[in-house]
């Protein structure tokens, strides 16, 4: 089995700065770095608005420990194909500054993997529907990495934690193409009040007003859902529980996985996976949702298939809550699967089960707990 190391959070549990660093050590990750070697900080640096990103001074602490033992760490993400405030790489590094990563809070710089429009990459065979992936440029020219996640929720992959961090996180433009084409949004007509918000946020210009309604083009629509998540009528929606498209991108995301791993040597990719501030909507997202589970902790692996499953189990052993449309709670029993609950047509466990087949990590897991 995996170990997977856990700090749970007590009234005990005192300076996130100190238990980051137990956690490294425990893990012994600076014996598997070297002088000199530039070592990637992968995490989501959070939309423009959203407060539930990985906080600065974490990944300051990551930064520390990887200098002192004479690595050169460097953080950075990838560009996204909806729009917002990351689809190129000026206004990403303006949205991480914005949101307290600069070199001068972190000391360390950040760079965009995948270059100024998404382009920059290397092509790594793959077994599988792909054949190949596009590995971000800067991830897969690094020696080592660090993969910092927020586990939280996520409306397709049920999710998101160290397993879409690789898949969606650290590949190009064209490899996000392949995994978000299987599915295309659907427009629900006696929803639709023809606003045209959507028509004017698709990047894609897939999407015009016809007789009062929202129509989209098929041939122009790149399926990255922004539509779903802009639309204030819930007039939109992705049809992920039909049909083979949710298999079908969760088998793509374990190939992406795979594709991303095949740059490293065993030991050189830390998993760290926080369980704090819990959202029903991933970073992406600017909603002010309240969390829906109570803070756990943080979990360090070398296998990201083990952590995810660990990090899943303890969400689904924590009590939570929902908050509902008319602004009451819903208490959600502990022993429940929460991304049921929230997503009930996502089948979220195909990409735990594909990436064990292709071998990237295992889900039986020991769970070792420190501080």
């Amino acid at each position: 089995m995996s170990e997977v190391y856990l700090i749970k959070f007590t009234r005990h549990t005192h300076n996130i700065l100190k238990y980051t660093r137990i956690l490294l050590e425990a893990t012994n990750f600076k014996n598997n770095l070297k002088e000199g070697e530039l070592v990637a900080v992968k995490l989501h640096f959070g939309e423009r608005g959203n407060m539930r990103h990985p906080r600065p001074q974490i990944v300051k602490a990551i930064v520390d420990y990887i200098k002192e033992n004479g690595a050169l760490p460097f953080l950075t993400d990838t560009t996204t194909l909806y729009s917002g405030y990351r689809r190129n790489a000026v206004e990403y590094l303006e949205t991480a500054a914005i949101n307290g990563f600069t070199i001068g809070t972190v000391d360390a710089p950040v760079i965009i993997a995948d270059g100024l429009l998404g382009r920059d990459y290397r092509e790594v065979k793959t077994p599988g529907e792909l054949g190949s992936v596009a590995v971000a440029s800067a991830i897969a020219e690094a020696d080592a990495m660090v993969v910092l996640s927020h586990f939280k929720f996520h409306v397709s992959f049920g999710f998101g934690g160290a397993l879409k961090n690789l898949a969606m996180g650290c590949v190009a433009r064209k490899t996000k193409f392949d995994m978000h084409a299987v599915a295309k949004p659907e427009i629900i007509p006696e929803r639709c009040i023809g606003c045209g918000l959507c028509a004017r946020h698709c990047a894609w210009g897939a999407i015009s007003i016809k007789e009062g309604k929202a129509v989209i083009d098929y041939s122009k629509c790149v399926g990255c859902g922004d539509c779903v998540a802009i639309c204030r009528q819930k007039a939109v929606r992705m049809p992920w529980g039909t049909g083979e498209h949710v298999e079908k991108m969760l088998r793509r995301a374990a190939e992406a996985i795979c594709g991303v791993l095949k740059t490293f040597n065993k030991n050189k990719v830390l998993y760290i996976n926080l369980l704090v501030e819990i959202t029903r909507l991933c970073d992406c997202a600017t909603s002010l949702e309240p969390p829906v589970v109570v803070d756990i902790g943080m979990l360090a692996s070398y296998d990201p298939v083990a952590i995810d499953q660990a990090s899943h189990d303890l969400v689904n052993n924590a009590p939570g809550y929902y908050l509902k449309e008319d602004g009451s709670l819903e208490k959600i029993e502990a022993g429940v699967d929460k991304v049921k609950f929230f997503f009930p047509e996502v089948k979220y466990w195909i990409l735990l089960e594909e990436a064990e087949k292709m071998g990237i990590g295992q889900r039986k897991y020991k769970l070792i707990r420190l501080g």
